[in-house]
């Protein structure tokens, strides 16, 4: 059997003892090699030696933005002579990937468990469309599952602030953070430019103006809890969400929005939902992409276009 690489990203930890418990596991497997990252920008690094190595399995304990930065400096940099196939092991602020595809339960156990596993050939392989992420068209792709704009950057940073600085555990965080927020959009619908004013173009079609509160977009099959705020139909890889502005019926719409329960009302009332492979978008504001924050190019156009998969083992 192949060997194994793990990357640890120290500063995605939960807290400071669980990269010595991923590394005490990895010490009962002999077909594993850890790596231990002190910074992300050592990131590339651990990739060149085990592209060397040809590992057929890379392990990425860290949060989302570890995982995007490993599977974007992979697929950009053409490491692998065969694409390797991914394993999410939640460790970081925020796991939507790894609740997804990845594995469960506490991560030193989980790991050990998966190695296991994995030796007896007991592994299943899933596989996830890529958002590939341009803020303009002179840059490579950034590839994730999950992004957001308008509101959702301010929802990001309302939580940052107001809710995982108090300690609260990540499934809470998110419950507190989402029913928290949505009363403040409610209670502070006031007159003034809408959060996110942009051009969007669908495809092949034409650009059209909107004035939207949020918009969000994701190839998972499912994010945390029972949370999944998508509900359109088709065969396209990439689930979209807008909510238009000012916003309405916002306390009546939440609970099935957030469920992706649609009601009859909701395209009367702004929420729209749809699947596409390419999205094309023109503003001037911050984007968060898998947790990371990311800023649009001014008079260029954001891409976001679905033409790579990654595979998971869990």
């Amino acid at each position: 059997m192949s060997t194994a690489s793990m990357i640890i990203n120290a500063k995605s930890s939960r807290n400071a003892m669980l990269a010595e418990d991923l590394l005490h596991v990895s010490k009962r497997h002999q077909d594993i090699r850890p790596y231990v990252l002190e910074r992300i920008e050592d990131l590339d690094l651990a990739l060149d030696d085990i592209e060397k190595a040809d590992s057929d399995t890379l392990i990425l304990a860290g949060g989302d933005g570890t995982m995007q930065a490993a599977i974007t400096s992979s697929i950009n940099k053409r490491r692998f002579h065969d694409k390797p196939n991914y394993v999410a092991l939640p460790c970081g602020m925020t796991n939507v990937i790894a609740n997804d595809c990845g594995l469960h339960g506490p991560p030193a156990t989980s790991l050990d468990n998966f190695l296991w596993r994995r030796g007896r050939g007991d592994v299943s392989r899933v596989e996830r469309p890529l958002i590939g992420m341009q803020l303009s068209e002179r840059q490579a792709p950034i590839y994730g599952f999950f992004l957001g704009a308008g509101l959702f950057h301010t929802a990001v940073q309302f939580s940052r602030q107001n809710v995982q600085t108090m300690g609260a555990k990540r499934s809470l965080a998110l419950g507190l953070s989402i029913g928290s927020f949505i009363l403040k959009c409610a209670l502070d619908n006031a007159e003034g430019p809408p959060p996110l004013a942009t051009q969007i173009r669908n495809g092949s079609g034409d650009y059209h103006d909107h004035d939207l509160s949020i918009i969000l977009m994701t190839t998972l099959n499912r994010l945390s809890g029972s949370i999944f705020p998508f509900w359109g139909e088709g065969p396209a890889p990439m689930n979209v969400t807008t909510i238009d502005y000012p916003r309405q019926k916002l306390l009546r719409a939440a609970m099935p929005a957030l469920r992706g329960q649609p009601k009859s009302w909701f395209p009367e009332a702004g929420y729209h939902s749809w699947k596409s492979d390419e999205l094309r978008m023109r503003f001037d504001g911050p984007v968060v992409f898998d947790g990371e924050i990311f800023h649009t190019a001014p008079g260029e156009d954001l891409i976001l276009k679905v033409s790579q998969k990654a595979a998971f083992l869990i």
